[in-house]
């Protein structure tokens, strides 16, 4: 017999972690923690999110428990880089016996350091010690987040993947120069994230270890392969959470490509960054709900996500389904006078009655399967009105701005008119054509459309027009005819 329970009381329950100072407020993260972000966007995070180094070097770092010397990390007038140079020339002059030390450190410079300072990646132990441009701590949650969905396999631990094929003297030499990394000091709490979309996560495992056959296109595109993944990760989580359970699936973004001129009529602006610009927003309001419904245990155990709890609910029986609706009916019990008791509970003509109001007509438009998903929608659509019609909006949008503002740094282009459009980059698309191709000599160009799919990226046939007059320019398309069947796209390594 399967027991229902909703934890209202006691240590872990509903009226003492969301009351503090007998003052009502959101929490996140406590019952399930499947999102990175927090109320409070810092614009200063741009350019981490668009390099990703830091957060490659982090888990790379986490993945031994290690972590940099407070001598490399301590606040002074130098920066991160500026000290690991230092210390690099320092050790290379005492290890080399040389009348010309200064000569010597102009070589090392020249041959290891790029023009902003940073250390060039010439062997897998570099990873380790690439780190964030500015300090703040939403990037070390961001590197814990990509750490438990992506790599809590343990894979960055491999043997054969540090292994490096750069040995010779001198690159044995800067590596030994490297300061020695400390143990990672203990945290007190360590909730791991949540994985609600595995199949993505399978998806990076075949992709990462395809990318780790080379250690040259490794090193250059490791970057490139974790931003991705971040994002794509996430967006798809967005847009399958709107769905409130059911079956997964992953819905393709379509993309065009940076060099293109876009028109209104094209379905690259149509359905493209508009589109899943709606699917995000609404992130901090899922989050507080699947907060809330982890409250309900089954058998003591949390409920979890949204396709979690509708399987669930589907192998109940009859009477515990019923239960169980009215369970996630005394949440919404529960939350709509607690909003009431605050200050200000909501903007000028807006409140509970025109809430209801809204939701039975969404509710009408609405197909949902199950009397559980209707009860999950409506729960979600009270919190998600109460933030977007009161002043608490500006953290319900600051959270979702984490993934908005990275996906417009990183994915799109400003066009004008037209605004902010989903696309890539030419190395981009030829980065992935890579990954596609794994070790193959060719692959069918619909071949290679249906796997970029697969990992949400999707292009309307005039961007496919574009892609393969681009493969024809360098060289890359084999055509037995001009039939899409009999069109290869030739590897590029």
């Amino acid at each position: 017999m399967k027991n229902i329970k909703l934890n209202k009381e006691g240590e872990e329950g509903l009226d003492k972690l969301y009351f503090k100072g007998g003052k009502f407020s959101h929490i996140t993260g406590s019952k399930l923690k499947f999102l990175p972000f927090n109320t409070k966007y810092n614009k200063n995070c741009k350019s981490d999110f668009k390099v990703f180094q830091g957060v490659v070097g982090e888990c790379f770092r986490m993945s031994n428990d290690k972590q940099f010397s407070k001598e490399l990390t301590k606040d002074n007038d130098s920066s991160f880089k500026t000290k690991l140079k230092k210390h690099i020339l320092k050790e290379a002059v005492n290890k080399v016996d040389t009348e010309h030390p200064e000569d010597f450190k102009e070589v090392i410079i020249n041959l290891f350091f790029e023009e902003d300072g940073d250390l060039i990646k010439f062997n897998k132990k570099m990873l380790s010690y690439m780190n964030f441009i500015n300090e703040h701590a939403i990037l070390k949650e961001t590197s814990k987040f990509f750490y438990d969905i992506f790599l809590n396999t343990k894979i960055l631990s491999n043997k054969d993947l540090v292994r490096s094929e750069n040995d010779n003297l001198f690159y044995k030499l800067i590596i030994d120069c490297l300061p020695e990394l400390e143990d990672k000091s203990k945290v007190k709490s360590n909730i791991k994230y949540t994985n609600v979309f595995d199949e993505i996560t399978e998806l990076f495992l075949n992709d990462f270890n395809v990318l780790s056959n080379r250690e040259d296109l490794f090193l250059e595109h490791i970057e490139d392969l974790f931003k991705y993944y971040y994002f794509f990760y996430l967006s798809q989580t967005a847009i399958n959470l709107n769905k409130f359970g059911g079956t997964k699936e992953i819905k393709p973004i379509c993309f065009s490509m940076d060099w293109e001129t876009l028109s209104e009529t094209r379905r690259s602006f149509n359905f493209g960054w508009k589109h899943t610009l709606l699917d995000l927003e609404n992130l901090f309001s899922h989050a507080n709900t699947l907060e809330l419904l982890n409250y309900i245990s089954i058998n003591d155990k949390k409920i979890g996500d949204y396709d979690t709890i509708v399987g669930s609910y589907e192998g109940l029986s009859e009477d515990k389904a019923k239960e169980f609706v009215l369970k996630v009916k005394e949440l919404s019990e529960f939350y709509q006078p607690q909003i009431e008791s605050l200050k200000s509970p909501f903007k000028m003509g807006k409140n509970w009655k025109d809430c209801e109001s809204s939701l039975s007509k969404r509710l009408s438009t609405k197909k949902f399967n199950n009397e559980i998903q209707i009860e999950i929608y409506s729960l979600f659509y009270r919190i998600d009105y109460q933030f977007r019609n009161s002043q608490r909006e500006k953290p319900y949008s600051d959270y979702s701005n984490w993934l908005i503002e990275f996906f417009k740094s990183n994915y799109t282009k400003f066009r004008g008119r037209l605004g902010y459009t989903t696309s890539i980059s030419q190395e981009t698309l030829l980065f992935f054509t890579k990954i596609c191709i794994e070790d193959k000599d060719k692959i069918r160009l619909k071949s290679l459309w249906s796997k970029l799919e697969e990992r949400g990226l999707s292009f309307d046939e005039t961007s496919k027009v574009e892609i393969v007059k681009l493969f024809e320019r360098i060289n890359l398309l084999e055509k037995k005819s001009d039939s899409g069947d009999a069109q290869y796209v030739k590897s590029i390594i």
